[in-house]
Parts: structure tokens; C-alpha cells; sequence
């Protein structure tokens, strides 16, 4: 059958057989593809870009050659997700592109002194999504490598970029540890042939004394791009049985091939504004940090018989998951409706799957990466899941990530609920979930549940340490004095920590507080933060120490205050415990069992 066999050029390296397709041939398949192999692994196709309602637009010039759009709304051709954004350069652009063996074309390398490099926003490793004449306003989909040289060649003027950042650092140190010609038959892959050029991540080419109608054979996974391994895995069902999901991705893909547009000279490459030693340090210290990577898909872990852990539910096929294998009858769920949709999520359709499958969903938004509105809203959201519990549902507990409001809601649950201390209930969770919750906003929620069964007064040890800061002259003799030293008779002398800043740090159990500071013996009150006059008519300064927790949480503006306030986490007096249990259960019981909304 073949006629030729053909080696590329340099650029690409791609070992392939060249063939001439018969008229009819029914041999190949419908689709033109057809699998030797069914010994190796599909890839899995990353999730498509999504659309964002926010409309950030951020402005960056430099000499009249930048612009760079962070994000647009619905109005706008542009639909881009939280992770990507819009460039526009100059030619020559500076930037060095690599095909990947996933198909993707990503920033490989800028150079020195470069339009991309001058822009300050593009770095190594971001993904090239799409690009474009910046004058006509049109950008086309990068699909591969080829898309791009296209129009490298074509367009003269401004070039319009849209790019995404990875999920986690890219570790470009790495990229000579890898091999970037893989043309073997045993490294568990699947030998391809087709005559559809679209799945192919590299640009081969026919030979000359081709007809044209010609496909090719590949013996290796590199030169396919993402959605020629989706049409794959659809034609090949006995495949797609054997694959596991969610299987870890390594956290680069290999090379297939580095270009850039032509230009004159040499010049010098970097892999960004700093030295390549100082980003291999950055990239060391950054390996403990947990990053969320979307495209692998739902994730999640069993806690108790009852109750599950885990990522955003992402499609139906994680509903009947939920429902078949860990068996789940309920899902709480604190993602907002915006990020759904921004991650590519069809809510309605996840919800309407939920109802054939009989699973109760429960929505309550939880900002992500707010600590304040978690200690808001978590004694809210360890109620309905208590709630359910007592409904005897399996519950799966949820969030975008799966890395901080699903899990710490379970932490808090097993700390109020259950007896056990925080540092216990957070190692439990920890070591069956790879996650990082918000523990000092399950330690602040703790303090303002037993604030609400208290009568004004903490009866116990501290659970706050204030620093107190005075922002005087250098040289001044500061002190602080309030209603809690002694009654305002045992003066605190302040550590001066450079220019004007003295600071004091106490710790106080929650409360209300009126202090001052005596600076070179004269009584004082600090003017960067709040004071009120007391009952005799004196000005004093005033701070308020925790909050107490609500079933209506509201979100109150916070008053400008120098002063820095953090929780203090230990173990629970037995009359804290009591307090604390009933507090939680409190909440609990105030949400009504049928609507599971506040009563």
C-alpha cells in the first residue's frame, strides 16, 4: 500500500507513511480513521473556553504597541474564561511557539527586549488559544501549529493574541529531560491511520508526485492534536471501556516541535524577566502548593458512609457516577452560578440529571477565596448538611476546586457536630482529601457560633490576639491602655517597629474595648482608627473583637482600622464545647427541613 515513505523537515521530525487513498474504500471506517492498537491510553480533552458576564477591561500601553483586554462580557465577540486574556503586539513579536504532544501551542521561550517581553504579560508556558489581525477584529482559532505559521506569514500589522495561563507553574527546566521524537511502538500508545489532515497536530505534507488524495500513518500519539484523540476514542467504544477517569495528568506535555516567525538576527531568548535559576528556585518552593486542574474532571473522596467530598460536578456523566457508584442522594453544592458558567458548566442540564437520578441539589454560594464570607456562611452551610444527614442522604459536599469550602464545610461538621477538635477533624479530612481549607475561617465560625449563646461576655481563655498599632513620630515614648489593663491602670508599653509604627500585641477574649495610647505622657487617641464617646463624654477609641453567627448572614462594611485582629485556635473548654454545640445545632434546627431554607 504505501508508496513512499517520507521523513519532514527538521522543524517537525515526524516519521509517516504516505498513502494513496483507493476511490471507494470501505476498509478505513466511515470517519477515516482505524486503530491498530488498542493497547493504549485516549487522552483526555481539556475543557473548552468559557465566558465571563464580568466585564474587566484592564489598559496596558507601552509606546502605542500594547494593549491587553483581561476580560469581555457578552456584548463582545471575544468569549474568554478566568484564566485567559487578550494581547495585542507589534511585529516582530519576540515569541518562540512549541507544539505539544496534547496539540496544544504554547509560549516556549520571549526574547530580550521584545514586543511580548516589553508587554509584561505574557509568560512561558501560557496556551495560544487564538490570534489575529488586530485592524479586522477577527480571531481565529489556533487549532495547530500550522493555523499559527499561517498567519505569522500573512498579517503585517498588529497581531491580537488570546492566550491562558496554566494551572500551575511550568517547569520549562524540565524540558530537556524529555524526548521530543517518539516514533516507538511499545510506549503504549495507538498507531493511527487516516486521510483526515484536521487531526493531525503537526503540518505534514504530500509529496509531489501525489494526486492529493493522500492520508497518512502516524506511530506515534504526538502528532495527533486533542479532538483527532476524541474521535478516536468515539469510533473505538472497547477503547474508551478501558480508560480510567480522571486519571493524573503529568504536569507537562513533551514536545513536538519549537518555531517562530522569521526575523533577522540571532537575539537572546529567556524563558522571562528573570534568571533562569531564580525561576527554578520559584518553581521548587511552589511544589507543596495544590493547583486545580479543570480537565481532569470531577474528583472526590469518601469521608464517612455518609458523606462525600470532591470538585464541581462538571457533566451528566458525573451525575450517574455520583448516583451508580459512590451511590449519592443529595449534593451540596457552595459554587456560584457564575463560576459555572465560567468553567463551561450547563447547570440546567446538571440539575435536570440530578432529578432522573433522584438527587437532591442544593445550592448555597460560598465566595471563592473569601475567607470572611466562608466565616459567614459556614455555620449556614454545616446545617443544611446536617439537615440532610438527618434525612438519611448520602451527601456529596462540593465546590469548584474541591480544595477549600466543600472540604472545610466537612471539617466544621465533624468539629460542632461531632465533638472532635478542630485540629483533629482537620487532619481526618486532610489525609482521605487532597486539599488546603480556610482553617482559621472554621476557627473564627467557631467563635462567633458560641458568641450567639453567650450573654455579651466570653466566659474563658483568649480567642483573639489584637496588635494594636500607633503611627506616631520615631523617638516617642507609647503605651496602651484600656478597660482590659487592669481597669486602665496597668499601662502596656509599645515596641517601636520602625519610623512612626508602634505596635502592642494582647490577647483578649471576644468582646467590645475602649483604649488609648499615652505618648510622652499625654493621653492619646489614634486617628486611623474607630473611637466613640463613652458614657461619661469621654472620645476614646473602640474595637469589637469577633462577631456572632447568624442563620441570614449579612456581609457589613468594615470600618477602617489600623489595627490587626487574628483568631487564636486551641483546644475548647468543656463549657465551650456545650456552648458550641448547642449554638450549631441552634442554626441547624432554623432551617426549615422541606425547603432547606432559612425558617
Amino acid at each position: 500500500m504505501p508508496s513512499s515513505l517520507q521523513v519532514q523537515s527538521s522543524t517537525f521530525r515526524a516519521l509517516h507513511l504516505h498513502l494513496h487513498r483507493p476511490p471507494q474504500s470501505s476498509f478505513w471506517g466511515t470517519k477515516d480513521l482505524c486503530s491498530y492498537n488498542n493497547s493504549g491510553g485516549v487522552a483526555l480533552n481539556p475543557a473548552a473556553g468559557t465566558k465571563q458576564k464580568n466585564k474587566k477591561n484592564l489598559l496596558c500601553s507601552n509606546g502605542g504597541t500594547v494593549r491587553v483586554f483581561a476580560m469581555s462580557n457578552d456584548s463582545t465577540p471575544f468569549k474568554m474564561n478566568l484564566n485567559e486574556y487578550m494581547v495585542t503586539l507589534e511585529k516582530p513579536l519576540g515569541i518562540r511557539f512549541a507544539l505539544s504532544v496534547n496539540g496544544k501551542v504554547f509560549v516556549h521561550a520571549l526574547k530580550k527586549g521584545s514586543n511580548a517581553e516589553k508587554s509584561r504579560i505574557i509568560m512561558v508556558g501560557d496556551t495560544l488559544k487564538k490570534a489575529g489581525d488586530s485592524s479586522g477584529g477577527r480571531l481565529i482559532e489556533i487549532k495547530n501549529s500550522s493555523d499559527l505559521q499561517k498567519m505569522l506569514k500573512e498579517i503585517t500589522g498588529p497581531f491580537s493574541l488570546v492566550l491562558e495561563r496554566p494551572f500551575s507553574p511550568f517547569p520549562i527546566h524540565q524540558l530537556h529531560l524529555l524526548s521530543d521524537l517518539d516514533i516507538l511502538y511499545n510506549r503504549g500508545r495507538v498507531s493511527v491511520a487516516s486521510w483526515n489532515k484536521n487531526i493531525l497536530a503537526s503540518n505534514l505534507q504530500t509529496s509531489s508526485e501525489s494526486s492529493g488524495n493522500s492520508g497518512f500513518v502516524m506511530f506515534s500519539s504526538k502528532f495527533l492534536t486533542s479532538q483527532g484523540w476524541k474521535l478516536l476514542n468515539d469510533q473505538n467504544e472497547h477503547i474508551q471501556s478501558k480508560i480510567q477517569k480522571n486519571i493524573l495528568a503529568q504536569p507537562m506535555s513533551e514536545l513536538v516541535c519549537i518555531f517562530s516567525e522569521e526575523e533577522s538576527g540571532d537575539g537572546e531568548w529567556a524563558h522571562g524577566n528573570f534568571p533562569l535559576e531564580e525561576y527554578v528556585k520559584a518553581l521548587d518552593r511552589s511544589k507543596g502548593e495544590l493547583y486545580y486542574n479543570h480537565s481532569l474532571g470531577m474528583r472526590y473522596s469518601k469521608i464517612t458512609e455518609q458523606i462525600y467530598v470532591g470538585s464541581c460536578i462538571q457533566t451528566e456523566a458525573d451525575v450517574e457516577t455520583l448516583s451508580n457508584v459512590a451511590g449519592v442522594t443529595a449534593v451540596l453544592n457552595f459554587q456560584s452560578g457564575i463560576e459555572a458558567e465560567n468553567w463551561g458548566i450547563n447547570s440546567n442540564s446538571i440539575n435536570e440529571s440530578c432529578q432522573r437520578s433522584n438527587i437532591l441539589m442544593i445550592n448555597y454560594p460560598i465566595r471563592e477565596g473569601d475567607s470572611f464570607d466562608m466565616r459567614k456562611k459556614l455555620p449556614f452551610g454545616v446545617g443544611l448538611l446536617l439537615r440532610l444527614l438527618k434525612k438519611n442522604h448520602r451527601v456529596f459536599v462540593t465546590c469548584t476546586t474541591g480544595f477549600d469550602r466543600s472540604p472545610g464545610c466537612v471539617i466544621a461538621y465533624l468539629h460542632w457536630m461531632t465533638d472532635t477538635s478542630l485540629h483533629a477533624a482537620y487532619n481526618f479530612v486532610t489525609g482521605l482529601h487532597t486539599c488546603r481549607p480556610d482553617r482559621p475561617a472554621i476557627a473564627w465560625a467557631t467563635w462567633d457560633l458560641i458568641a450567639m449563646v453567650e450573654k455579651g461576655e466570653h466566659d474563658g481563655p483568649a480567642t483573639h490576639a489584637v496588635t494594636f498599632v500607633w503611627n506616631g513620630h520615631e523617638g516617642e515614648d507609647v503605651n496602651l491602655v484600656g478597660d482590659f489593663t487592669g481597669n486602665w491602670k496597668e499601662p502596656i508599653k509599645a515596641v517601636h517597629k520602625g519610623g512612626s509604627r508602634y505596635e502592642v500585641e494582647v490577647r483578649l477574649p471576644q468582646g467590645k474595648y475602649y483604649y488609648k495610647f499615652i505618648v510622652n505622657g499625654d493621653w492619646r487617641q489614634s486617628t486611623s482608627s474607630p473611637a466613640e464617646r463613652d458614657e461619661r463624654g469621654n472620645v476614646n477609641n473602640v474595637i469589637v473583637i469577633g462577631d456572632t453567627a447568624s442563620v441570614r448572614p449579612s456581609v457589613q462594611q468594615h470600618k477602617k482600622d489600623a489595627n490587626v485582629v487574628r483568631v487564636i485556635e486551641r483546644p475548647l473548654t468543656e463549657n465551650e464545647r456545650f456552648m458550641l454545640a448547642k449554638a450549631a445545632r441552634c442554626v441547624a434546627f432554623s432551617i426549615c427541613p422541606i425547603r432547606l431554607g432559612p425558617k
